[in-house]
């Protein structure tokens, strides 16, 4: 099953296309959002980025939307000076500055971001430049077994980054071997009989099923994604999900 799966995934996502999108619209979607990183900032930047992206809490820190106003209590983001500050002070620092009223407790979401930024800074302050960085991913790109190692090793520096999480900065830093899986990426493995929901094993049924169609796991991952969201970001147009009927029909 899993050799059909990007060409069936492909016709479909094509298929579904609103009225004003045309499949050559889609190849934007396959090559990495933020592909273009320079350096080690903006590796930071991603990272901080990605740790807010579990559950409901980017409703909650809008990192997006307060990527200015976060900047100015994170020096620019400069995590050579980052890595000093104590997680505790600059979570109440987000709390003062946000005006949170959520529970104080280390359970809060701004209180487990204040963590895992000091973390990122210290993970990357610990490379010389971006070539550095990015020659530390390339040595793990061997075949599947090591690129597993990348995510959790990662998880262990981090706190609040699991394996999924660092699968998510890794690809949208435009490392396309590395699939996010997140919910929906569960959903499809498990329905199919591709994979269980643990997250190695949907890793590795992603990339073997990208193998198998000659493409990325990144563009099999960023199929998938668009059909069970219906949301195509880069265009700003949202649709309703079609996941069950994909699942459904395949």
């Amino acid at each position: 099953m899993d050799r059909h799966l990007y060409g069936i995934a492909k016709e479909y996502l094509i298929d579904m296309l609103p009225d004003a999108l045309s499949s050559s619209d889609l190849d934007k979607y396959f090559v990495g959002d933020n592909r273009e990183a320079t350096s080690l900032k903006d590796v930071f930047i991603q990272i901080i980025g990605s740790a807010q992206n579990y559950q409901g809490m980017p409703n909650v820190i809008k990192f997006a939307e307060r990527r200015d106003r976060i900047g100015k209590l994170l020096f620019q983001y400069d995590y050579s000076k980052v890595k000093n500050l104590s997680s505790e002070l600059l979570y109440k620092q987000f709390r003062k500055t946000f005006k949170v009223t959520s529970a104080d407790s280390k359970r809060n979401s701004w209180y487990k971001w204040s963590c895992s930024i000091v973390d990122a800074a210290t993970f990357v302050d610990g490379f010389n430049d971006i070539k550095d960085f990015r020659d530390f991913v390339g040595r793990f790109d061997y075949n599947t077994e090591t690129r597993i190692a990348l995510p959790l090793l990662i998880s262990t520096r981090i706190k609040g980054i699991g394996f999924a999480l660092a699968c998510d900065l890794l690809k949208e830093l435009g490392f396309l071997n590395y699939p996010k899986p997140d919910v929906h990426m569960k959903d499809i493995c498990e329905a199919l009989g591709l994979s269980d929901r643990n997250d190695i094993s949907v890793f590795e049924a992603i990339v073997k099923a990208a193998d198998e169609g000659n493409t990325t796991p990144y563009e099999l991952d960023k199929i998938l994604w668009l059909i069970c969201s219906g949301n195509f970001y880069l265009d700003g147009i949202k649709v309703n999900s079609h996941k069950r009927d994909f699942i459904d029909k395949f």
